[in-house]
């Protein structure tokens, strides 16, 4: 691949790939786009070879135009297509996608929708100035998870019923396969107590849970996560049939936190942190295909010692690295920056900072790693492409 991609000094196509300037196992692309605000995008390899992105698109998270949008690069091309709306209910916020490849053609589009208010974000954070409202306008404690079908490679897409109804119901990690052919996904609830948003705690009673179907998604049985308050955005991997690893997003800014299961997802341990810094935003981990683990979040040093109270930093989601565990995750020996975004630092300028969050990554048949992420103060959504060694630092840059 890296041998037919231009240098990025020549970029003239929105979409194209382009080798990034100094990196030779490196590209780079952003996925064309018409809408003011993306977000939370998730990639997945058909078996036809085609690449998909997805994620949600509109004019600001929580509004009631935010629909999930498609992109498409086709097997054996370098260039993304421009994105298509695929969601329609213009009641709800319709956010957090994701796709998975049953084989053949068919295909799952999973998300949330979430009542919208009937107004716009700055509308209502005025209306809750002057006491006229209240609570967060983005209302993820009303959401329900639900899935959109196709049976043609994602080019059509037909409504199924939702995977999961109960209010507060959130998804954002892909199913993954079990060695034993269930379909395992982590998701959480997301929970709002009166009260919460005035005091800054606002969704910090969030809690996590693990679906389990045996029939290819007809049904699902839900097993809950042991004292896992706070712990959210759960991304399971099966490190050997039936032992599974869960890494978890912290709602207050302190660690990247992982659980253990040795009963294929039936029971967990608690979660417990890892070494690894979160600030509150959301990570992707996948198992590559010599068993190592490669994970993508914000490198963003912890910022607290504890993990007492709900925490939303502000500017501090940049920074996307990759890190590499050989060891089923008990260590991360190999972290690389592959999105610096602007590097201000200091009380003063923190605050130029743009936001580079949300990122999903693969590892396609071929061996590379592709990742997505959330680019420029959601401008964008970014793709890139890469190898285990250039994270290493094995390959010649």
């Amino acid at each position: 691949m890296f041998e037919k991609v231009t240098d990025l000094s020549t970029m003239t196509e929105p979409g194209r790939l382009y080798r990034t300037k100094g990196r030779k196992n490196f590209a780079e692309a952003e996925i064309p786009t018409s809408f003011k605000s993306n977000h939370a995008s998730n990639l997945v390899e058909l078996d036809n070879g085609d690449l998909l992105c997805t994620w949600f698109a509109g004019t600001s998270e929580g509004s009631s135009d935010v629909k999930i949008v498609l992109s498409r690069m086709e097997a054996g091309s370098d260039k993304w297509s421009p994105c298509v709306r695929i969601s329609e209910d213009f009641a709800c916020s319709e956010q957090n996608p994701f796709l998975f490849d049953f084989g053949k053609g068919r295909l799952w589009l999973v998300h949330t929708a979430q009542k919208a208010r009937r107004c716009t974000r700055e509308e209502w954070e005025s209306l809750v100035r002057s006491g006229q409202g209240s609570g967060d306008y983005t209302m993820q404690e009303t959401a329900e998870i639900r899935v959109l079908e196709s049976a043609d490679y994602g080019h059509t897409f037909k409504k199924r019923r939702p995977l999961n109804s109960r209010n507060g119901a959130f998804c954002r990690q892909p199913f993954i396969r079990l060695s034993n052919g269930e379909l395992l996904m982590g998701m959480w609830y997301s929970v709002n107590e009166e009260g919460d948003f005035e005091k800054g705690a606002l969704y910090g009673k969030d809690y996590s849970v693990c679906l389990i179907s045996g029939d290819d998604g007809e049904t699902w049985k839900e097993y809950p996560l042991p004292e896992s308050i706070g712990r959210v955005h759960m991304q399971p991997i099966e490190l050997e049939p039936g032992k599974l690893l869960a890494l978890f997003r912290s709602r207050y800014a302190d660690r990247i936190y992982k659980s253990d299961s040795y009963d294929y997802g039936r029971t967990w341990s608690k979660p417990v942190p890892t070494v690894l810094p979160n600030n509150n935003a959301s990570i992707q981990a996948k198992k590559l295909q010599n068993g190592h683990i490669a994970l993508i979040y914000n490198h963003t040093r912890y910022l607290y010692n504890d993990a007492s109270a709900v925490r939303w930093p502000a500017n501090s989601r940049n920074h996307i690295s990759v890190a590499i565990s050989e060891d089923g995750g008990e260590t991360w020996p190999y972290i690389r920056v592959i999105e610096p975004g602007e590097e201000f630092y200091g009380k003063k300028n923190i605050f130029r900072n743009l936001e580079y969050s949300y990122p999903s990554i693969i590892q396609t048949a071929d061996g590379k790693l592709h990742a997505s992420y959330t680019c420029s103060g959601r401008k964008c959504i970014k793709h890139v492409v890469m190898d285990e060694n250039w994270v290493k630092g094995e390959a010649m840059d």
